[in-house]
This record gives C-alpha cells, sequence and structure tokens, in this order.
C-alpha cells in the first residue's frame, strides 16, 4: 500500500499568525478517507487552534517536518525553515516579484524546492478558488468603519481582534456611532463582497454610481444625514484611453491602454475601501499629488489589497493588527499620525484575516479541501489522475524542484535564473 505524508507548518511571520491551512476537522476527514495518509504538524503555542486538537484529530505532533511529501502553511517561511528537496503550498507573495520576498524566492531555487502558490490555485477560467479574502474583506471593512468613528473623536470602538468573532462584530455595530459619509468601495470579487457583507450589516444604504454622480460637489453630510455606499466596479474605475468602450477582457489583457475615471468619485467620497487585485500595468485610482489639491474629499483609505505604492499610491507600507493606521500629510505627502486634519488615514494591515483566525481558518481549509488537497491526495495514492485534476495541481505550480513552471517564465531574473 502507498503511504504519504502531509506536514503543517508553524508559522514564522513575526508577529505570529494564528492561522493554519487545515483545521483538526479537515484532517480527520483526509485521514478516515485515505489509508495510507499521515499528517504530521509542527508544535505552536500560538496557532488557533491546539496541539491536542490535532491530536485528537489523529495527527502527530513533531517538529520533524522532512518525511512529508507536501508541507502547508499560511504565509511565506523563513528561509531556514525551508528543507532542500521539499515540495511546500503557502501564499508566497512573489508572483508580482515582489522585491522583499526575493531572497526567499532565490533560495527555493538553489535548494531546489517545489512550490504550489495558493494564488495560483484557479478553475479553467481563471477564477480563484482557494483563499482569504472574504473575511480580510469582512475584517478591512471594520477598520474602515472604526477609523470614522476614531477620526470623529469616538475611542470606545474595539478592532475585530478584540472582539474575536464575526458575530461579536455583528452584535457591536450600533456602537459604531457613524456620522453622515459617503463610503466608496473599489471591487466586487471575493474581498469586495466580504466588505460590502459588513457595511451593508452596519446599516449604510447602498447607491448606484451613476445617482452618486449626480449629486453635487459637496460633502455628503449637506446632502444625506446617513452615510451611503457606493460600490464601483471596474467599468466605473477606468475608461479606454482612445475613447471606446469598456471591454472587461480587453482590460485584463491590456490594462495599460486604459486610465483612472476615480475623480469624480473622490472629490464626493469621504472613505474609499480598497479591494482590488491590482496589475502593475494598470492605472493607479489616483497619484499620490492629487491628495494635496481641495477637490479630493477622501479623508480616509481602508488598503484592504495593500499593494505598497499600487492603486492606493499613499499606501507606502503595511500596518500591523497592534497598530493599524498611519497619516499621510497631504502637503508634504510624508508619514504623519492618524486623525490629523491636514493628513489622510490609511489601514493597510496585510493580514487582516489574523484578527478572526478561527472563522477564516475554516473557510480556507475547506476550500483547499476540496480544490487541491483531495486530488493531490488522490495522486499520489492511486495510479493516476484524470486531466481535469492534473491542470488543477499544474495551474498552482510556481516551482518544481528549483525551476519556474512554464507559466511564471517573467519571474525568471527575480529568481535569478
Amino acid at each position: 500500500m502507498k503511504t504519504l505524508q502531509l506536514g503543517i507548518l508553524r508559522e514564522s511571520k513575526n508577529p505570529p499568525d494564528l492561522r493554519t491551512p487545515l483545521v483538526p476537522d479537515d484532517c480527520r476527514l483526509l485521514l478516515s478517507r485515505f489509508q495510507g495518509l499521515r499528517i504530521v504538524v509542527q508544535p505552536s503555542s500560538f496557532r488557533c487552534y491546539s496541539d491536542d486538537q490535532y491530536r485528537a484529530a489523529g495527527c502527530l505532533i513533531s517538529e520533524d517536518l522532512s518525511e512529508s511529501r507536501l508541507v502547508l502553511g499560511v504565509k511565506e517561511v523563513d528561509p531556514i525553515q525551508l528543507l532542500p528537496g521539499l515540495a511546500y503550498a503557502f501564499f508566497s507573495h512573489t508572483i508580482k516579484a515582489q522585491p522583499y520576498n526575493r531572497s526567499m524566492m532565490q533560495h527555493m531555487v538553489r535548494e531546489g524546492i517545489s512550490l504550489y502558490d495558493y494564488e495560483l490555485m484557479t478553475d479553467e477560467i481563471g477564477r480563484r478558488t482557494v483563499a482569504f479574502g472574504h473575511w480580510a474583506g469582512i475584517v478591512g471593512a471594520w477598520h474602515a468603519l472604526r477609523m470614522r468613528g476614531l477620526r470623529n473623536g469616538h475611542r470606545s470602538v474595539p478592532t475585530a481582534a478584540e472582539i474575536g468573532s464575526y458575530q461579536g462584530m455583528l452584535d457591536s455595530v450600533t456602537d459604531l456611532q457613524l456620522d453622515a459619509a459617503l463610503f466608496l468601495l473599489c471591487g466586487n470579487g471575493r474581498v469586495g463582497q466580504g466588505a460590502l457583507q459588513m457595511l451593508q450589516a452596519a446599516g449604510i444604504e447602498t447607491f448606484q454610481p451613476e445617482q452618486i454622480l449626480e449629486f453635487p460637489d459637496k460633502p455628503w453630510s449637506q446632502i444625506h444625514s446617513k452615510p451611503g455606499l457606493v460600490v464601483l466596479q471596474s467599468q466605473h474605475m477606468v475608461a479606454a484611453k482612445d475613447g471606446g468602450a469598456f471591454v472587461e477582457s480587453d482590460f485584463y489583457q491590456r490594462p495599460w491602454s486604459y486610465e483612472s475615471t476615480m475623480a469624480p468619485y473622490l472629490r464626493r467620497a469621504d472613505v474609499l475601501v480598497n479591494t482590488i487585485y491590482w496589475d502593475p500595468r494598470s492605472p493607479r485610482h489616483f497619484e499620490a499629488r492629487a491628495i494635496s489639491e481641495s477637490s479630493f474629499r477622501v479623508s480616509q483609505i481602508a488598503d484592504i489589497s495593500c499593494d505598497i505604492e499600487g492603486s492606493v499610491p499613499i499606501t507606502t507600507r503595511a500596518s500591523r493588527i497592534d497598530d493599524p493606521y498611519y497619516g499621510i500629510s497631504r502637503s508634504t505627502l510624508t508619514e504623519i499620525e492618524p486623525w490629523d486634519s491636514n493628513g489622510v488615514d490609511i489601514m493597510a494591515v496585510d493580514n487582516l484575516p489574523c484578527e478572526l483566525p478561527r472563522e477564516a481558518s475554516h473557510e480556507f481549509s475547506r476550500a483547499l479541501l476540496q480544490h487541491f488537497i483531495t486530488p493531490y491526495v488522490e495522486e499520489s495514492l492511486s495510479s493516476g489522475l484524470g486531466e481535469p485534476q492534473q491542470s488543477l495541481l499544474s495551474r498552482a505550480r510556481l516551482l518544481e524542484q528549483g525551476r519556474l513552471h512554464p507559466n511564471q517564465a517573467h519571474l525568471a531574473s527575480y529568481a535569478a535564473l
């Protein structure tokens, strides 16, 4: 009988990431379904599920993962923990050639490591199948609501991490004390839907983009007595430079041929909630110098996407769960304290789902089980796969024994190949 060992890493990011790629219940399901499977979990004092819960599910607890065919993590891994020749799956944050992870990528190449990246796990038409985005949207939108209260002097609203559960957040929405502000939500994908869910749970009325543009360029509080929300999709945020009609497929194929059309919304909104996946070849929502103009009304930005100097050019760094906000001066474009009358407040926490680690891990684990782990285990323990499963696993592969997958050839220089 064939055997297979899967490993689960103890996260190595600092501050510690409390999430897990596979929750104990899903480990139990796998072990009951597949004879010959063993799951070894590195011990952790901070993971959102205890070692005893994994042990009760049938897993082994050990520091040694060297016999694993595949090792699962969540965020990028300290190179010192990556064992030569093994296969890993985690969010590497390298597919945009992110400079801060280049040394990790080059280490994996040198050590002949194989890597499946969760960002590359997609269906046949390119939709992500495995992600924490829904919970990033929920927590990021809560920050947007909380930021509004903090700017207006309300200091008693807790963070999602302090509340500890989504139900607790729903029970706390009456404590937000929102003023008549206009929220601008960019994007309606997985992250955007999570953000919309939270903003609507707070009782904010939704308006269509066309309605917003009919209102005069003046504070929302002079138009409505309650907060409002408008959701922008790609066709509202960009237009073809040649004046032609917006074609979504063309925009994704040739994003450089489009320009931002956000200015009319930025003249009207108070809070920008950004959830879009940003291609560096795409236009930014605005240029940094725009915040110094009197017509730029937005005073707070919850940048859930957190692309440094990306679609939001004044997102100059990621922030932390324990210190989530900073300000950018409208006059000097340098960092200042948040809530300053001459500044734009920024929330750019890059691991938002960590604030609700159990709920986020449960949803992620179930998707990972369905779309990746089960096909992988079936392939490893059986005589072969049908073409659909082979394609699914191939799409997710970034490195194969230190060599780039052909789909990722654009990273050759970045990976020092």
